[in-house]
C-alpha cells in the first residue's frame, strides 16, 4: 500500500504494550518497515564482581560495528598493583582520542574503575587507584562519592604562625592526606582520624598564641575549615560512600541482604506504581533502573538515585510539592531498603539512609535517650545499667543485633563527650582449615561462631580462640540413628494400640468398641500397615522394603525392630538405608468399583464394592 505504517495502542492497557516493545509509532512512517527501540534484556550477562572479570570483559568485547576486540585494547593490572592499565596495541596514540567514557545505561562505570577522564600517554591509559590501602578509604569515595569535587587546595596555619599550602591528590586515599599533612616541616600540626573514625582531627602542637586556621577550597570538602583559638579542630563526618549502584543487594542492610517482595510508590498526585523485586535483581542499580523505568511508564512523578551521602537509596519528589510515600504490598523489600513510610514534609524526598540521626536535648533523661535510640530503626538495643557505684552509677549500653564485623556500631557524638568506650569489638570468627601452618591453610571467616557450610552435613561450633591446632573427627552417630528408628517403631505400635482401644470385638464377652465398623478408623489402621509393608517408590538402591532393614510385623500384629539386621544393612550401604526412610510411600487403596445404578432409585453414596484380589495376604476382610 501507499499509506503510512503505524503501530498504535489498543485495549485496556492503551499504548503500554507497544511502548514496552519499543514499537509504538502513532504518527507512522511512509515505508514498508521500521526499526523498534532497543529493548532491555532481562537475560543479560551478570555484573562483573572482580577486576579479572573486568579485564576479561574488555578482552572479549565487540566494537560498535560488531567486530571483536582481538586484543586491540588490552586491559591489565598496572605496575602499582592498585589500578587498571589499558594499552592500545594498534599504537595510534592520543591523536586518535584514546579515552574511556561511561555509557548512558551505566553512567558511573568508567569513574568507578578509575578510568574516566584519564588522559592517554602514548598508547596507554594508566587509571586511578582502585584500592585505598589498609584501614583507609579512597578520597573519591568521600562526601557520598563526590570526593573533593576538584577542590584540592588546603592551607593550614598553626598557632605559632607557621603556614603551608598543600595540593591534595583526589585519586589518593584519606591516609595519604593525613601523611601528607604530618610530613610538612613548615607547620607543627598532627593530623589523625577523629574518635568516631569518620573524619579528620587536627592537633596544633606549636604552643603559639594565635588562631589555628584551616582554609583553602579543600577545607570545606574535608569538613575541617576553621579559624579558632584552640589547639584542636574536630572534622565533621566525611560521609564515606559504602553503597553504590554496583553494590550487590546481598551486601546491604547490614549484610543481611534484601528480601524479595512488592511495594507501592505513591507520588504527590496520588499516582502510584507497584514495584516487584524478584530474584533477577542483583544490584542496587537493578532496583533503581526498575523503579525509574516503571515510574516513567506510569507517569509517576518520582526519581530514584543513590543519596548524596552514599549510604542509601533516595526517592525524589519531582512534582515539587506534596507528600510521597512507600507502602509494602508483600515481603520486606521496602523495609530492607529503608524506604518504607512517607516523606517528612511537603516536597521532601524519602531518604533510605542507613545512617540515623538522633537528637538529644539537655532536658532529656537517660531513659528518654535510650527510648529514642531503640525507636530509630537501627538494629541495636540500648539498655540502662545501674552499677550502684558511688561515682557515675548509670551507664547506657548499646549492643548490635547484627553479628560479626558487619555489626560494628559507629557512634558519632558530633564532638560532645559522652564518654563512649568499646566493650566488645565487632569481629568475624576466623579459623584456619587444613594445615597447622597458616601460610598453607585455608582461612575461613564467618559472622558467627557456627560453621555450617564448610563441610557438607557437618556443623562446627567455634568455642574459644586457640593457637594450637584442633583435630575434628567426624563419624556416623549410629547409636542416635538406632534410637530414632526404635522410637519410630514404638510410636507406630502406640498409634495402632490407641486405635484398637476403640475398634474391637471381644468374642467371649461380645463387648464392642465404640468405633467398631467405622470406615474411617479401619481405613487409618489399614493405611498405617500398608505404609510400612509396601515398597517405597522411586528408589534405585538395594533396599525398597522396611523388612530388609530389620523392621517387620510380628505374630502379635505389632512392628518389631531387629537392631542387628538394621546395623548390618546400614553398615553395608548407609546411603540406601537413608534413601529408604526418606522415600515417599503413597498409601495405595484397593481398587474401588461402583455398583450398577438402580432403575428405581438413585445410587447410595455409601454403597461400595471392594475387589479383594487387590489386597495383600495380610489384609483384613472383617
Amino acid at each position: 500500500g501507499a499509506g503510512l505504517l503505524k503501530v498504535q495502542g489498543a485495549g485496556a492497557n492503551g499504548t503500554e504494550t507497544a511502548t514496552d516493545l519499543g514499537i509504538l509509532n502513532e504518527a507512522g512512517v511512509p515505508a514498508d518497515m521500521f526499526d523498534g527501540l532497543a529493548l532491555a534484556n532481562a537475560d543479560h550477562t551478570p555484573a562483573a564482581r572482580t577486576i579479572q572479570e573486568i579485564i576479561d570483559r574488555i578482552r572479549d568485547a565487540d566494537d560498535d560495528a560488531g567486530d571483536p576486540n582481538l586484543e586491540h585494547i588490552v586491559a591489565s593490572v598496572a605496575a602499582d598493583g592498585v589500578s587498571l592499565l589499558l594499552t592500545d596495541t594498534e599504537g595510534m596514540g592520543p591523536s586518535a582520542n584514546f579515552m574511556v567514557t561511561s555509557t548512558a545505561g551505566n553512567p558511573h562505570a568508567a569513574r568507578d574503575l578509575g578510568l574516566e577522564g584519564v588522559a592517554a600517554v602514548g598508547s596507554t591509559i594508566d587509571g586511578n587507584r582502585l584500592i585505598a590501602g589498609l584501614n583507609s578509604v579512597l578520597v573519591r569515595s568521600l562526601n557520598g562519592g563526590a570526593g573533593l569535587s576538584g577542590n584540592t587546595s588546603l592551607t593550614i596555619t598553626d598557632r605559632a604562625g607557621g603556614s603551608f599550602t598543600f595540593t591534595l591528590d583526589e585519586d589518593g586515599s584519606l591516609i595519604d592526606i593525613i601523611e601528607q599533612i604530618n610530613a610538612s616541616g613548615a607547620i607543627q600540626i598532627i593530623a589523625s582520624l577523629n574518635e568516631a573514625g569518620n573524619g579528620l582531627f587536627i592537633t596544633d602542637t606549636s604552643g603559639g598564641p594565635g588562631n589555628l586556621q584551616i582554609t583553602g577550597n579543600a577545607s570545606a570538602e574535608l569538613k575541617i575549615a576553621a579559624d579558632v583559638e584552640a589547639d584542636t579542630v574536630r572534622g565533621g563526618n566525611l560521609q564515606t560512600r559504602y553503597i553504590a549502584e554496583a553494590t550487590r543487594l546481598d551486601d546491604i542492610n547490614y549484610g543481611r541482604g534484601v528480601g524479595l517482595g512488592e511495594f507501592r510508590i505513591i507520588d504527590a498526585n496520588g499516582t502510584s506504581v507497584v514495584i516487584n523485586i524478584g530474584s533477577d535483581s542483583k544490584t542496587v542499580y537493578d532496583i533503581i533502573q526498575e523503579i525509574n523505568g516503571l515510574a516513567s511508564t506510569n507517569s509517576v512523578d518520582i526519581n530514584v538515585r543513590i543519596n548524596d551521602t552514599g549510604d542509601g537509596i533516595l526517592i525524589e519528589n519531582t512534582f515539587g510539592s506534596g507528600i510521597i510515600s512507600v507502602v509494602s504490598v508483600n515481603g520486606t523489600t521496602a523495609s530492607d531498603l529503608g524506604i518504607l513510610g512517607q516523606a517528612e514534609t511537603d516536597g521532601d524526598p524519602i531518604d533510605g539512609s542507613f545512617e540515623k540521626v538522633i537528637s538529644v536535648f539537655a532536658s532529656d533523661t537517660v531513659d528518654e535517650i535510650v527510648a529514642a535510640i531503640n525507636e530509630a530503626g537501627i538494629p541495636v538495643n540500648a539498655t540502662v545499667l545501674n552499677t550502684q557505684a558511688v561515682v557515675n552509677p548509670i551507664h547506657v549500653q548499646i549492643s548490635s543485633e547484627v553479628s560479626g564485623r558487619l555489626g560494628e556500631i559507629i557512634v558519632d557524638a558530633n564532638g560532645f563527650d559522652f564518654g563512649i568506650t568499646t566493650l566488645t569489638e565487632a569481629r568475624d570468627s576466623k579459623v584456619f582449615f587444613g594445615s597447622d601452618d597458616p601460610a598453607k591453610a585455608t582461612l575461613i571467616q564467618r559472622t558467627s561462631n557456627t560453621l555450617s557450610d564448610v563441610i557438607s552435613g557437618v556443623t562446627i561450633d567455634l568455642v574459644s580462640p586457640s593457637s594450637n591446632s584442633v583435630t575434628v573427627s567426624i563419624s556416623r552417630d549410629t547409636e542416635t540413628i538406632v534410637d530414632s528408628v526404635s522410637r519410630f517403631v514404638t510410636t507406630f505400635n502406640d498409634a495402632v494400640a490407641r486405635i484398637d482401644q476403640y475398634d474391637f470385638f471381644d468374642v467371649d464377652t461380645e463387648r464392642r468398641g465404640p468405633l467398631l465398623g467405622d470406615p474411617t478408623t479401619s481405613a487409618v489402621r489399614s493405611a498405617l500397615f500398608r505404609t510400612v509393608q509396601w515398597s517405597a517408590q522411586g528408589l534405585d538402591t538395594q533396599y525398597t522394603f522396611l523388612h530388609q532393614v530389620g523392621i517387620r510385623i510380628g505374630a502379635n500384629g505389632q512392628l518389631t525392630f531387629d537392631q542387628d539386621d538394621f546395623l548390618e544393612a546400614y553398615t553395608s550401604d548407609p546411603e540406601a538405608v537413608e534413601a529408604l526412610f526418606a522415600a515417599f510411600r503413597p498409601p495405595r487403596r484397593p481398587r474401588r468399583r461402583s455398583p450398577p445404578a438402580s432403575p428405581f432409585s438413585p445410587p447410595s453414596r455409601r454403597s461400595r464394592s471392594w475387589d479383594l484380589e487387590t489386597c495383600s495376604t495380610s489384609c483384613s476382610t472383617g
